[in-house]
């Protein structure tokens, strides 16, 4: 799981090679165009973690990797990589991004991907020309103070001179402190939210009655452009996949699970939707809450959703959170895993201490007696505190684990053991953010905490647990993140029959001279192909 791959070697003198394209079938002829990658450096994730040079895909999957030159014909459209570095596509394990949709105004993402006061300027700047003017820029959670060089927020007037005529409003976490310029100090007084004269919005319950007011107008027309807008985000760093978490908790982006949705389902249904959704609904504490899901599912997600949009199980919470955490479970919370076993349903749950860990566990193992967990997919997740004593439990169940860094944005230390786990070799292994409120949605912020054990402030926070940048981006990207969804042989890892979904690097990130270790969170993709369709393209690469 771990090697570099074996034929790296054979990438040191590789030259630049060609097809020729045999046949007489004229281009107009095509009722579909198949699609080839050659000339590049492909990682394929996969069991032998091999490399290879060129791919073919056909029919939304990739059908052969370093293809024989009659492979090729005129309803072949051939992509020269130029020797760049490409990667399956990357997922994310545990994310809460649907209800990134019901962010106010309009949501700039890019604030996460920077480092100091003058790049977070620009990034506001950026994205003032592309919004009409005198409309709200906001970026609620999935940034802090302590990434910018400078430790604190942009002020007032250098959002001004940035944004004089939008109202921009951005805050940490979503519930902490949050800074405006003047249109934004306007926005939110004429509303009711106290400002202070410099733009500064206090934690609490000033934050919380911020995003209140702001949010209370919010269209399912806003949400689609949100979402399509944070797609677009997405796919532009390679991340192709989400398993999402749902948005239950109180506050930013909650989503009311009856119809909350809907919107989503729209625009995965007319194909405008481009990046493949798992989702998980939240917790349930009895059962006729269980039973009214069910109907849900069935009425709203018929067979459970779409291909881009699937339902796959329940997750972050089997309970409201005020049960989840008793230590043993009580009744509740057994009766409510009993129940969703009971109904076939995998099961995703938030886990941090070793007490919670073990509380689930002593549960799950009694289940397993009469439900195969493995079988339904039943995930521990988060596992900041997870012990080697607890991954063999899981391991005897059978189950995968989700190892999920949002201690990198937390300001607390620890987090997942990474390299314990790694070496444990369990069933499976996925990495996920938590994002996009309490961290960040950009994937590149987990590979660096990953390989550096260092915080968004970039104080080192999980030492002896740091892993290559091989590994890190296997964790996000290998061919075991099928087992979570049930769908091994298809999602994750590059290979015959899977999903076309990759990603084109704009730079070398497995090399260190090349990338340096702080500037692994700036890595993006030139191109980004989700079943076997460009939907990303930064203009690079020649066609």
């Amino acid at each position: 799981m771990r090697r570099q791959p074996i034929a790296y070697v054979l990438f040191i003198t590789v030259s630049v090679f060609s097809f020729h394209v045999p046949g007489n079938t004229q281009e107009s002829d095509c009722l579909s165009k198949d699609l080839a990658l050659v000339n590049g450096r492909i990682y394929t994730m996969d069991q032998q973690n091999s490399l290879a040079q060129s791919l073919l895909i056909k029919d939304k999957k990739v059908t052969a990797v370093d293809p024989q030159e009659e492979s090729f014909n005129a309803c072949t459209d051939i992509i020269d990589l130029e020797q760049r570095t490409v990667i399956p596509g990357l997922i994310d394990n545990h994310v809460h991004y649907i209800r990134i949709a019901n962010r106010p105004g309009y949501d700039n993402r890019l604030l996460e991907r920077t480092f100091t006061i003058k790049e977070a300027l620009e990034a506001i700047r950026r994205k003032v020309e592309t919004v009409p003017q005198g409309e709200l820029i906001t970026t609620i959670g999935g940034i802090r103070r302590s990434q910018w060089y400078e430790k604190r927020f942009p002020t007032r007037l250098e959002l001004d001179y940035v944004s004089p005529m939008n109202p921009v409003y951005v805050s940490e976490r979503g519930s902490g402190p949050g800074r405006t310029n003047t249109e934004g100090r306007n926005l939110l007084r004429e509303l009711g939210v106290p400002v202070t004269n410099d733009g500064s919005v206090a934690e609490g319950v000033d934050t919380a009655r911020a995003y209140e007011v702001l949010a209370s107008n919010i269209t399912n027309e806003d949400r689609k452009r949100q979402l399509l807008d944070v797609a677009e985000y997405a796919l532009s760093l390679g991340l192709t996949t989400v398993m999402d978490m749902s948005g239950t908790v109180p506050g930013v982006g909650f989503i009311d699970q009856t119809d909350g949705y809907s919107f989503f389902l729209d625009l995965a249904r007319e194909n405008k939707h481009k990046v493949r959704t798992r989702i998980f609904f939240p917790g349930l504490d009895d059962n006729i809450e269980l039973r009214q899901l069910r109907g849900h599912l069935n009425k709203e997600w018929l067979n459970y959703g779409p291909d881009m949009a699937k339902v796959v199980g329940i997750g972050e919470w089997s309970v409201s959170r005020n049960l989840f955490n008793q230590q043993p479970l009580g009744e509740a919370a057994r009766l409510a895993q009993r129940l969703i076993a009971e109904r076939g349903w995998s099961y995703h749950q938030h886990l941090h201490t070793v007490e919670e860990i073990d509380a689930h566990f002593d549960v799950w193992e009694e289940l397993n007696q009469e439900f195969d967990l493995a079988e339904l997919r039943w995930t521990p997740g988060h596992l900041s505190q997870i012990t080697p004593e607890l991954v063999q439990r899981a391991k005897t169940m059978g189950l995968g684990l989700g190892l999920h860094g949002q201690r990198f944005h937390g300001g607390t230390t620890g987090g997942p053991p990474w390299r314990m786990v790694l070496d444990s070799e369990p069933v499976a292994l996925g990495a996920g953010s938590d994002g996009a409120r309490i961290n960040a949605l950009n994937p590149w912020n987990m590979v660096y905490y990953m390989v550096t054990g260092q915080d968004i402030s970039g104080k080192l926070i999980n030492d002896k647990q740091q892993i290559s940048r091989y590994e890190a981006v296997w964790l996000l990207s290998s061919y075991q993140q099928g087992w979570f969804t049930k769908e091994e042989g298809l999602l994750g890892g590059i290979g015959e029959g899977r999903f076309a979904d990759i990603a084109v690097l704009n730079e070398d990130v497995f090399d260190p001279i090349a990338v340096s270790d702080e500037a692994i969170r700036s890595v993006s993709s030139v191109l980004t192909i989700v079943n076997g369709e460009i939907v990303y393209d930064a203009g690079v690469l020649k066609h």
